[in-house]
């Protein structure tokens, strides 16, 4: 079988993907598409402008080809049955999707919009998702289409200031709605689920934000974040300081020894 996957390097359903294709112990082919840019290519080939997206050819020579995190995951439960990212029990695998959908809804979407938030305001650190990565552009280009990059990017993810800082006030408890579902045995078994997979790959991106990987790492939610995804793994980091520090307050203050 062969598999070519489509990212965004950094991407965190991107990274999902590819945590699931480990999981099943499938070979692939990463190919680096550039946003935004990207939404151009992926709507010609594969008929949406979303990443990620798999271009597969089975044992007879057909071509598949699969876009979204969710539509990729039931794909590759029907190639490799083990490990399954759905639990075989109904009741149980109602519980992970519902999960899942939560995570891959508004949760994935507050992902995106505090990353560009982050990026826009320093967008050189863009180029550090990207090490080890076969960019299609030489270095100086990447670094000089950083700025407008990210400054398109949040314009089309709609990071302006006003939703950044309802995200942000919003975190806390989002991140204890993850915890709960740690504690309800939803997520955080011996082998990482769907849901697993959708959360974690969010939170790590995050936690390579220095302003938000304290009011993280400490929770249930961020150790199991970084079970799934250890640290170094996964590339990419933005210092601290980037965001006003009135906007962190209410992700600081629920800190896990406040919580």
């Amino acid at each position: 079988m062969s598999i070519r996957v489509y990212y965004i390097p950094g991407s965190h359903p991107c990274n999902a993907v590819f945590k699931a294709l480990d999981l099943k112990g499938l070979d692939y082919k990463k190919v680096v598409v550039i946003p935004p840019a990207h939404r151009l290519q992926m709507k010609l080939m594969f008929g949406s402008r979303t990443v990620p997206a798999i271009k597969y050819t089975d044992a007879s020579g057909t071509v598949e080809k699969v876009q979204t995190t969710r539509a990729i995951f039931r794909m590759l439960d029907s190639l490799v049955p083990e490990p399954r990212l759905f639990p075989a029990a109904q009741a149980e695998r109602d519980r992970v999707i519902a999960a899942e959908t939560w995570a891959d809804g508004n949760f994935q979407d507050v992902g995106r919009r505090l990353t560009w938030a982050h990026l826009r305001r320093s967008p050189q650190a863009m180029l550090s998702y990207s090490t080890g990565d076969r960019v299609p552009l030489p270095a100086f280009v990447q670094s000089a289409a950083a700025k407008p990059v990210a400054a398109i990017q949040a314009a089309l993810n709609k990071a302006d200031d006003e939703r950044v800082r309802r995200d942000l006030a919003e975190l806390p408890e989002m991140l204890d709605k993850i915890d709960g579902y740690i504690a309800d045995g939803v997520i955080g078994g011996e082998s990482p689920n769907a849901a697993d997979l959708q959360i974690a790959a969010t939170l790590n991106l995050w936690m390579s934000m220095d302003d938000l990987r304290d009011a993280i790492e400490q929770r249930p939610c961020g150790q199991l974040t970084r079970r799934i995804f250890p640290a170094g793994e996964t590339h990419g980091h933005v210092q601290g300081g980037i965001l006003p520090a009135d906007w962190l307050a209410p992700v600081r203050q629920a800190t896990p020894s406040a919580v």
